[in-house]
C-alpha cells in the first residue's frame, strides 16, 4: 500500500538557502564585471592620449612644461623657454628637468622621484608643473 509522504521543509532553512543563493549569484557577478572592467583599464592606460602643458614660474618670466601623452601612457616630458631664460639664468632648473623627465617616463607617475641634493628645489619645481599636465591629462 502506498502511504502519501508529506515533505516538510522549515522556514528558516529555506530562506538561509535562498540567501546564500543569492549572494553566490552578487558575488559571481560582481567578479565577473570587475575582471572584465580591469582588463579594459590596462589597455586604455591612465590618461587620454594629447600633448599637456603647463606653466614653471622662474623668477621674473616663466618656462612652459610639456607632456605628451600616447597610448595612454606619458611619451615625453620637456621644459621649453622662447627667451633661453632657464638655461642662462636658472642652469639647475634645465638639469633638474632632464632628471625629472627620465623618472617621470620611466615611472609613469610624479612619486618616487628622487634627484641630486643640488637639484631638490627645481626638481620640485618641474615635478608641481608636470603634476599639473597629468592632472588635465587624467580620465
Amino acid at each position: 500500500m502506498r502511504h502519501t509522504r508529506f515533505v516538510v521543509v522549515k522556514m528558516r532553512e529555506l530562506l538561509k538557502t535562498a540567501l546564500f543563493a543569492v549572494l553566490g549569484v552578487i558575488i559571481v557577478v560582481g567578479l565577473i564585471t570587475f575582471f572584465l572592467r580591469m582588463g579594459d583599464g590596462e589597455s586604455a592606460g591612465l590618461y587620454r592620449d594629447g600633448t599637456y602643458e603647463a606653466e614653471l614660474p622662474l623668477g621674473q618670466g616663466t618656462a612652459s612644461v610639456s607632456v605628451e601623452i600616447k597610448d595612454g601612457r606619458i611619451a615625453d616630458v620637456t621644459v621649453t623657454d622662447d627667451a633661453e631664460t632657464v638655461s642662462v639664468m636658472y642652469p639647475m632648473v634645465e638639469d633638474a628637468a632632464e632628471e625629472v623627465a627620465q623618472q617621470v617616463v620611466q615611472n609613469q607617475s610624479v612619486e618616487n622621484i628622487t634627484v641630486a641634493d643640488t637639484h631638490t628645489y627645481s626638481a620640485q619645481a618641474v615635478l608641481d608643473a608636470v603634476s599639473a599636465c597629468l592632472e588635465d591629462a587624467a580620465k
